[in-house]
């Protein structure tokens, strides 16, 4: 319970994680897709709207680099907000409210695209792969995502031939103030995603 709720222990171990991924990207380059990784948001079925979460920087992140001319195409990944299921039972997203939401915020319709059939990183990949063609593979695409999530990210993308650059979002503020020395639950329930990284990253490689 120390261990895990020590927020030195945490930062040190998620910082090295993350180290060598920078916002910084090269002077002039646009990139021809900007490939927004899911997680950021479910759909509300009751509502008929998407809602979003502690990963929304992502997209937020992902339109903001296209309105800077950075990127060419935003392609959203498959995300419970937008996801449409095989099984009709299962709650199903909504990708024309989704399309219709993310124009609002002066993304052309020609250069939005969604994917809407993957649920793991990898099957990101692979269904990208088949929207999009073997052009995915030449345009060397940027994938925007969270900093714990970017490692494993590449590494996939790489493996199904797939070349990428890294944006790297929900980094860890370090707050000017001493360390804070309390156990934190908080502390805990970073720990569940950094080491869903670290394991995910881990069977991915093998």
């Amino acid at each position: 319970m120390l261990f895990f709720t020590f927020p030195p222990i945490y930062n040190y171990v998620s910082e090295k994680w993350t180290e060598g991924y920078t916002t910084e990207l090269q002077s002039g380059k646009v990139y021809h897709y900007g490939i927004v990784l899911g997680g950021f948001g479910s759909w509300d079925e009751e509502r008929q709207r998407p809602e979003f979460g502690g990963y929304v920087d992502r997209l937020l992140e992902g339109i903001q680099l296209y309105r800077k001319g950075k990127i060419r195409k935003l392609v959203l990944a498959g995300d419970a907000s937008n996801r449409i299921y095989d099984d009709p039972d299962k709650q199903n997203g909504n990708p024309s409210v989704m399309r219709e939401y993310i124009q609002r915020f002066g993304v052309a319709p020609a250069d939005l695209i969604l994917e809407n059939k993957a649920l793991t990183t990898r099957e990101n990949a692979k269904t990208l792969l088949q929207l999009l063609g073997d052009s995915l593979k030449h345009e060397h695409p940027l994938l925007i995502t969270s900093a714990e999530h970017l490692r494993r990210a590449l590494m996939t993308f790489e493996q199904e031939g797939i070349p990428a650059d890294g944006y790297p979002t929900d980094c860890i503020v370090k707050e000017r103030q001493k360390t804070n020395l309390l156990p934190s639950l908080s502390v805990m329930n970073n720990w569940q995603y950094l080491l869903h990284e670290l394991i995910g990253y881990l069977y991915y490689s093998l």
